[in-house]
């Protein structure tokens, strides 16, 4: 038996050290401090994998076999029912635990100085998930998604000059077809979770890399809440990272109690609620309540009011490079801070009106 050298012995430990250290401040163990929202994402996308894994071994890519590989996955495989109800609904709750904890970043002010590359890559992650789920999306091939993925791909068309070209590459033709599935099956279960992984690695290497948790925006010097003091007998506020407790236990069973409970709320939802599956894709019948998907229906709402060039070519980019850039603004300046809030207001209103205030065809309900 090979006995590893200490030169080996080391290396090891430095990894896990880097990616949990051995002591960790007292004030990061306060949950309101981050609201697990992080960990909880990472969560899911560990799920996200797992399952996507085991749902692709029976799932066929093809528009003859997709519907029908996905109705054996549901009844017929052991434990399928399970794995693709908990693949789709985790999908969908990852989008909002991520925009939540965008929002949690921004009012903690922790996207500023050396943290600045660290919301970037944030946003990367969100934009790489809102693709996995509208990849996805088309996989079960039933008349929801395929139209859902026809009315979504059709808003490039409005790019003019490119938006023909962009369309055609997209789907793989003109329409949404056996190419388009193609395509969206190989960026859903290899181009994406690739990225996705690396990013999220990177994403908590930078997190380390830059002294853990932000702390600045928390606590006034008052301590109740730990009740820890210094040797002094003083209180200390949570700014101070003086005060270092070890990882294991005090990290270590906040973490485990957190995903036990992530995990139960997870798995009871997917017990209880099937993943929807409609009538079988039928490229000659549109129906009449078809819209795009709730995360994109935002978009499809703005462009009923607004015009469609205009909110493609200056007022997505101008968003998409204020999110980028933002942080290295003046600090504590009220103009950003109003304008970051209106515009998650608005995604956020723009989104409930589409889904609970339209009707067939996007029409008024009332």
């Amino acid at each position: 038996m090979q006995i590893p050298n200490r030169t080996t012995l080391r290396k090891k430990r430095n990894i896990f050290v880097h990616a949990r250290p051995q002591t960790v401040p007292a004030a990061v163990l306060r949950f309101r401090l981050t609201w697990g929202l992080g960990g909880a994402a990472a969560l899911m996308v560990a799920i996200q994998l797992i399952t996507g894994i085991l749902l692709n071994f029976s799932y066929e890519p093809t528009v003859q076999g997709a519907y029908a590989s996905v109705q054996h996955i549901h009844y017929d495989v052991l434990c399928g029912r399970l794995f693709r109800n908990l693949h789709h609904w985790v999908g969908h709750v990852l989008l909002v635990i991520v925009f939540l904890h965008m929002l949690r970043v921004f009012f903690s002010s922790a996207f500023r100085g050396s943290r600045h590359l660290n919301w970037v890559i944030g946003l990367g992650l969100f934009f790489l998930i809102l693709l996995a789920n509208f990849s996805g999306y088309l996989l079960p091939w039933d008349q929801r998604s395929y139209w859902a993925v026809t009315i979504a791909t059709s808003i490039l068309e409005y790019l003019p000059g490119i938006g023909s070209g962009l369309l055609r590459i997209v789907r793989g033709g003109n329409d949404v077809s056996a190419s388009t599935l193609h395509i969206f099956h190989s960026l859903h279960s290899g181009v994406l979770p690739f990225l996705l992984l690396f990013l999220m690695i990177w994403h908590f290497w930078r997190i380390r890399r830059v002294g853990g948790l932000f702390l600045e925006a928390f606590g006034d010097g008052d301590d109740n809440a730990t009740g820890l003091e210094d040797k002094a007998g003083k209180k200390t506020g949570y700014k101070d990272r003086s005060v270092q407790l070890a990882a294991r236990p005090h990290l270590f069973v906040r973490e485990k109690a957190a995903t036990a409970v992530v995990l139960a709320v997870l798995i009871y939802t997917a017990i209880f609620f099937n993943a929807p599956l409609g009538a079988q894709a039928n490229p000659g019948l549109t129906p009449t309540t078809v819209k795009a998907p709730w995360y994109f229906i935002a978009v499809q709402e703005l462009l009923i009011h607004i015009n469609p060039v205009f909110v493609l070519l200056i007022l997505v980019p101008a968003m998409a490079l204020f999110l980028l850039f933002f942080p290295l603004l003046k600090k504590n300046n009220r103009f950003v801070r109003s304008l970051f809030i209106g515009l998650m207001a608005g995604y956020i209103i723009l989104t409930f009106t589409g889904l609970c205030l339209r009707g067939p065809g996007m029409q008024w309900i009332f």
